[in-house]
């Protein structure tokens, strides 16, 4: 069961509470355009993304960059729930934040210190105040509350980056297991080659491998299926192509290594709800791009 205990949004910025009791795999399809603060109060999550499986507990902030394929999961079959906010900016919205206050630079922050930061109770209270302050100006909508509620963002990161100013996605709390090692060795493969002719027969031959052992040790440790994996790395590319270049359709559909025209088209449909062309036709800005791929299909749901 699920149980939305505050929402809101203005110009570009969302504010999301939700408690979920039981048992909880996100199921759809996730990377999108805005940047993504993720802070967990209660329960246990697993958050796989950067081909890495991370154990997240209460206390813990999450930053997830534009474009970036993500998961969360259930920690394990006993799990009851949990209570978690996550704060959305959007792609425009942090260019604007980024024109107001250039030195402070958030985009290229979240480009380079993405990951899990483990907050201890000082900058959990913190958190914690930013939140109700937030909720207090998409509340009241008082006189100049947008500006206000950019500025509360912009004084939080401040405050943020002076904390953490060494942090880089770290191994810590990224499970080692054997099985988990071979699982990220797999995932990092698809991330390089997934331009190439990949299926789970070749993935299981070059990795020496079972099927089945593969099939179902990838789906545990990742949330994601092998052709889904795939898929997704390839549809996350065609959108930056389709946004960047004047590449037809077709040749995306080869340079991603589909033999068929129409299967990308379903496939991209499956991912972004249009299919490529029509996706392109409703691109009315220049795409604001950094180094890594680009991807989109806003869902509120981990």
């Amino acid at each position: 069961m699920d149980k939305l205990l505050y929402f809101a949004e203005t110009e570009g910025i969302a504010l999301e509470r939700m408690q979920r009791i039981g048992k909880f795999d996100m199921n759809v399809k996730h990377f999108h355009n805005e940047y993504e603060i993720f802070y967990l109060l209660e329960g246990k999550r697993q958050f796989f993304f950067d081909n890495r499986a991370y154990e997240i507990k209460p206390g813990s902030l999450i930053l997830v960059n534009e474009n970036a394929i993500h998961m969360t999961r259930a920690n394990s079959d006993e799990d009851i729930g949990h209570d978690r906010i996550i704060l959305y900016i959007n792609k425009q919205k942090m260019k604007e934040l980024d024109n107001l206050f250039p030195t402070i630079n958030l985009v290229k922050f979240f480009r380079e210190q993405y990951g899990v930061f483990h907050l201890n109770e000082e900058q959990q209270t913190q958190f914690m105040t930013f939140y109700e302050s937030l909720k207090q100006e998409f509340d009241t909508k008082e006189r100049h509350s947008h500006a206000m509620i950019a500025m509360q963002i912009i004084m939080y990161f401040i405050e943020f980056m002076r904390k953490n100013q060494a942090h880089k996605i770290a191994d810590i709390n990224s499970n080692t297991s054997a099985k988990y090692q071979t699982i990220y060795a797999v995932s990092d493969y698809i991330s390089e080659h997934y331009t190439e002719s990949l299926s789970l027969e070749s993935l299981a031959s070059y990795f020496f491998l079972s099927k089945y052992y593969l099939c179902r040790s990838f789906k545990e440790v990742t949330g994601y299926g092998i052709n889904e994996y795939i898929h997704i790395h390839r549809i996350q590319k065609a959108k930056q192509l389709l946004e960047e270049t004047k590449l037809s359709v077709s040749e995306i559909s080869q340079m991603l290594g589909y033999e068929s025209l129409t299967h990308f088209e379903k496939i991209f449909k499956t991912y972004m709800t249009l299919s490529p062309l029509k996706y392109r036709k409703t691109l009315n800005i220049v795409t604001y791009t950094n180094d890594l791929p680009i991807t989109s299909g806003l869902q509120l749901n981990p």
